[in-house]
């Protein structure tokens, strides 16, 4: 009896099966890939290339590596050395680079998706 009640309640909390699965995505090309990979590669040089160039970026970046976070992660890799210290300055701009052009490459394939589809 208890047993019963317990099933019976167990059953209550399932959440029913999906109906219908929203229709597979098209496999992706490997010339799409590498595309998409170049464009990304691109796209992260042409961010890191504003940190060489722009004065605010610049200004930006010594900033942040002046922060006493910044200065933890000196502590928590065991970086003594003036050069260990821009290596990882460079690995956080390059870091920020690419997580950068990750986004902007994400919205313009969204972008891109809509407006295929609302051609069709």
């Amino acid at each position: 009896m208890i047993k019963a009640q317990i099933l019976r309640k167990v059953m209550r909390l399932k959440k029913p099966a999906a109906r219908q699965q929203a229709a597979p995505s098209r496999e992706v090309s490997v010339t799409e890939t590498l595309i998409r990979t170049v464009i990304l590669v691109g796209l992260t040089l042409a961010f890191a290339s504003v940190f060489r160039f722009w004065q605010p970026a610049i200004k930006l970046a010594q900033h942040v590596a002046g922060t006493s976070a910044w200065q933890e992660l000196y502590s928590l890799f065991h970086i003594e050395s003036g050069l260990g210290r821009e290596q990882l300055i460079l690995t956080g701009i390059m870091i920020v680079c690419f997580l950068t052009a990750l986004a902007v490459q994400s919205i313009g394939l969204l972008v891109f998706q809509r407006i295929r589809k609302s051609r069709s």
